[in-house]
């Protein structure tokens, strides 16, 4: 074989080297290339979904604050008509009271229902005790010693009647250290119980109203 032939072999040899190489080289790079554009657009997804949940929590954060917004300010302006109410409810409520009080009719049945309750609650009285009923001073003494007879066929021994002066209106029942306060600032004592309930009745007329009588639609 001549020189120049072997030259020849030779240089084809290492043209098919670099061919191959730069075919397997490119192929790698390829490989690379496409491994580095899934994995951008892998994190570039991951980014993208961080963000729109990101995005998706503060709008639901701004339409939660939105709504708790709304509901204290409507719950003030609730409160704040409450308020008004029990303002302009608790006057009359202690005037309806003063002027069942101021009636016959009133005081007896004033009267008749706490002293049931007062037998129901108090020690009975006995030979050692009586009932003592301190009551306001425009309960008249006929009307008084109607309802002693009364009571009396009931209890066994007669209550002892005692004015008070620091009475506007109503009674107290007191017997063995015990006593019930059935009088006007008794009853009006617990405040928070009684605007609840002023409240509650409200309420339901309201609703009542809005449905209104049997046989009726809106």
């Amino acid at each position: 074989m001549r020189l120049a032939e072997r030259e020849q072999g030779l240089l084809d040899l290492v043209a098919q080297y670099r061919e191959a190489e730069c075919r397997r080289r490119l192929a790698q790079a390829r490989a690379e290339a496409g491994a580095l554009l899934r994995r951008t657009f892998a994190e570039e997804r991951t980014h993208l979904h961080a963000q729109i949940e990101a995005e998706r929590h503060r709008a639901r954060t701004r339409i939660e604050a939105i709504h708790a917004d709304r509901e204290t300010r409507l719950r003030h302006r609730g409160e704040r008509r409450s308020a008004r109410r029990l303002a302009a409810a608790w006057p009359r409520l202690e005037a309806a009271l003063r002027g069942r009080w101021r009636t016959p009719a009133g005081r007896r049945t004033w009267a008749e229902h706490h002293l049931r309750s007062a037998r129901e609650r108090l020690p009975p009285p006995g030979p050692d005790g009586h009932w003592v009923i301190r009551h306001a001073p425009d309960w008249s003494e006929p009307e008084r010693r109607a309802l002693a007879v009364d009571l009396g066929l009931g209890l066994g021994h007669r209550p002892r009647f005692l004015a008070d002066g620091g009475l506007v209106a109503g009674l107290t029942i007191a017997c063995g250290g015990a006593i019930l306060d059935a009088s006007l600032a008794g009853l009006l004592r617990d405040r928070v119980r009684l605007e609840a309930r002023l409240l509650a009745l409200r309420e339901a007329a309201e609703r009542a109203a809005e449905i209104g009588p049997p046989g009726t639609s809106r």
